[in-house]
């Protein structure tokens, strides 16, 4: 055969192969892109979260507003919202001497003591004793907070914070009692609390039927 024939052959039969090597490759990179773009298509779709119920602390409203209880409030919210809550103040209330920017928390006592309150506790205490009759007590309820189960503060053994919850019962008065019955061996009767210092019948008749002897 003549040498011209022959390599004529075998370029044409080189470039046949490449032709068939060259559908092969296309095949397969389009085959690739297919499983490619199922991969994708069957991405599951993300989980979307539950949205966790919201959170709310109780706190106990009481003194000088319209409807003293127990309310459930959102923990963000300030002793002003509480005090809306329970239906705002009454005429007699004493809110200008008080924090109404604070934040409440869960089991807390707010007692919006009255103008005459502030004004007692003014005499002889100063601003800082009025004040505190907002009573903090978190994750204590109201009648603990009082000392005991009948919600009255045993004057006995309450401390000054739950004394000074009393009507017009300040931090000196409060120290007072705290003192007379750790020198005299406590009180025997309600009617003793008149024989601490500073407390006379008038202040006494404010407390008597918040107060009790155990």
């Amino acid at each position: 055969m003549n040498i011209k024939i022959k390599y004529g052959i075998a370029v044409a039969a080189a470039l046949v192969a490449a032709a068939f090597c060259g559908c092969g490759r296309e095949s397969e990179i389009v085959r690739l892109e297919e499983v490619s773009e199922a991969s994708v298509s069957q991405t599951p779709e993300p989980i979307q979260e539950q949205s966790q119920p919201a959170v709310e602390v109780k706190v106990y409203v009481c003194g000088a507003v319209r409807n003293p209880d127990v309310y459930s409030l959102d923990p963000n919210m300030r002793v002003a919202d509480a005090v809306d809550a329970a239906g705002g103040f009454t005429e007699s209330a004493g809110s200008s001497y008080l924090n109404l920017a604070a934040k409440i928390s869960d089991g807390q006592k707010i007692y919006i003591p009255t103008v005459s309150e502030i004004e007692e506790a003014l005499t002889e205490d100063g601003v800082t004793a009025a004040v505190v009759n907002i009573t903090d007590t978190p994750g204590v309820a109201y009648q603990d907070s009082q000392g005991g189960d009948d919600g009255l503060v045993d004057i006995n053994s309450a401390d000054r914070d739950t004394l000074m919850t009393l009507p017009g019962i300040g931090q000196s008065k409060a120290d007072k009692i705290i003192a007379y019955r750790e020198a005299n061996g406590g009180f025997s009767t309600i009617e003793d609390i008149m024989l601490v210092a500073g407390i006379k019948e008038g202040l006494y008749n404010k407390v008597k039927d918040k107060i009790c002897v155990r």
